[in-house]
């Protein structure tokens, strides 16, 4: 281990740079800062929620972070984030009683979860092969699995049939009448990121390294808007699998549900993949809905955690409205 311990601090700006040096060693990737700030610094929350470990010939060796957004819970908007990217150079785990990892989680819980005004109500992620050090000394508590909904879409099979009165469309990015569906039906969702054109432009449109088809569902003579959905096409598990990221359609729109489900599919076969997989809670409605759409359920490799400076994880096992577009998976 190098001489001197890493002094443990929030992030502060001009720390961009040193940061994604770290997480790009530490992890083995090759983000740009165009990325990283979209991901840590340009969020809908204008937040950055980071802890960073510094040496003081090293420099920063070590990252313990999440991406911050916008939530309901409890009849309030509050912000919360996704932990992600976390790492810690080699040569300075041992840092610590228990390790320079455990360390950085305890200094970004203390500072960033809570319920004051800038603090994150609750953070979540999916846990890597640190989740046994991060349940037993951080608190880390398992929400539910990810089990998803997937239909097989075979090359030649006829295209769903869909309710006339209801046009689909890919749109570069959300109108903005997205913020009063998502108002409409914010109540029925329990906690929820809040899914407004502000949400939508980050996640999706405006994200600079992947592509997303946004799809928007209007009827056709009046042009109301009766549901967004996303699609994307990914190496997730499987090599060129199709994913249905996000989904805000009322639970009891059958037609919207058939509408959007339909040109999902069709986009994902236009890209060359046979195969549509979504994330719900099975305590959702549109859980059961897609299954009687002819889609099947299995278990992935992911679970669901979080840590929460109000209720515990059963208040959100029965309550958190997700898709896989509350995760950075896609």
């Amino acid at each position: 281990m190098p001489d001197g311990a890493p002094t443990i601090r929030p992030y502060r700006p001009g720390d961009d740079d040193a940061v994604l040096q770290c997480q790009n060693r530490g992890l083995g990737a090759h983000h740009d800062l165009d990325h990283w700030r979209w991901k840590f610094v340009r969020n809908p929350a204008d937040r950055t929620l980071l802890m960073l470990a510094e040496h003081e010939r090293d420099g920063v060796v070590g990252v313990y972070g999440a991406t911050a957004t916008v939530a309901q819970c409890d009849g309030q908007r509050v912000v919360v984030g996704q932990c992600v990217d976390h790492c810690v150079r080699s040569e300075h785990l041992q840092a610590g009683e228990h390790g320079l990892f455990v360390a950085l989680g305890r200094a970004f819980l203390e500072r960033w979860l809570g319920d004051g005004d800038d603090q994150a109500l609750f953070v979540y992620g999916l846990p890597t092969a640190g989740w046994r050090s991060g349940a037993r000394h951080l608190g880390w508590q398992v929400v539910r699995d990810w089990d998803i909904v997937f239909r097989d879409l075979p090359a030649g099979a006829p295209p769903r049939a869909t309710p006339s009165e209801l046009e689909v469309h890919p749109v570069a990015r959300p109108a903005a009448d997205v913020d009063a569906l998502f108002a409409a039906i914010a109540p029925s969702l329990g906690v929820a990121i809040v899914r407004d054109q502000r949400w939508f432009d980050w996640r999706y449109a405006t994200r600079p390294d992947r592509r997303y088809t946004l799809l928007e569902c209007r009827e056709r003579h009046s042009g109301r808007l009766r549901g967004v959905a996303v699609q994307a096409v990914a190496d997730v598990v499987r090599a060129h699998t199709g994913f249905l990221l996000d989904w805000l359609v009322p639970a009891d729109d059958h037609d919207a549900t058939v509408a959007l489900l339909a040109a999902a599919e069709q986009a994902t076969r236009a890209a060359g993949s046979d195969l549509l997989c979504g994330v719900f809670n099975p305590m959702d409605p549109r859980f059961l809905s897609l299954q009687d759409l002819g889609y099947r359920v299995r278990g992935t490799p992911w679970f669901l955690t979080l840590r929460t400076a109000r209720f515990d994880a059963t208040y959100f096992r029965e309550r958190w409205y997700f898709t896989l577009g509350d995760s950075d998976l896609v």
